[in-house]
């Protein structure tokens, strides 16, 4: 152990040697080297946060649409109950798409069933059923909690 931590710094201490006879020949590399780091990694972060930007705008623009499209739903067949519904089919949807293209894709790249598209489209697919699925079940199960709601405290908001 001693013997190889003793042979590594003899190889450390000619690299040092090396580094040092540029440094003597032409400081300025150095600094031009430090500058270009410098910059690339501001770029870098530049990059980074306007990719995160972006993301949040998309994002922002999907919620805002599913919250629209629910509106309107709601407004054309003048029901509450039809844009609620709406609002939860469309994000358990997109939120089963995602995450299950991530599965597939994930399963695919363990296990090589498929080539990488053919899991995106399975993936796509499978996650509008499981979405419409889920969707119906958690409206179906907002509705019977607030109509159990509404009728466990129906007779204390009359009392007052």
């Amino acid at each position: 152990m001693i013997s190889s931590l003793t042979e590594l710094f003899s190889y450390l201490t000619l690299d040092f040697y090396l580094i040092d006879s540029f440094r003597n020949d032409d400081d300025f590399l150095v600094a031009m080297l430090l500058m270009g780091a410098l910059v690339f990694f501001i770029l870098g972060v530049i990059g980074i946060i306007l990719g995160l930007l972006l993301i949040l705008i998309v994002i922002f623009l999907i919620s805002a649409g599913i919250i629209s499209a629910s509106l309107l739903v709601g407004l054309q067949q003048k029901s509450l109950s039809k844009g609620f519904k709406t609002f939860f089919i469309s994000v358990s949807i997109l939120g089963s798409t995602i995450a299950s293209v991530i599965l597939f894709l994930f399963i695919n790249t363990v296990k090589n069933w498929w080539q990488a598209d053919t899991a995106i489209i399975a993936g796509i697919v499978s996650g509008i059923a499981s979405g419409w699925i889920l969707g119906v079940i958690m409206f179906t199960a907002s509705k019977k909690l607030v109509m159990f709601l509404k009728n466990k405290y129906a007779d204390r908001i009359t009392r007052q």
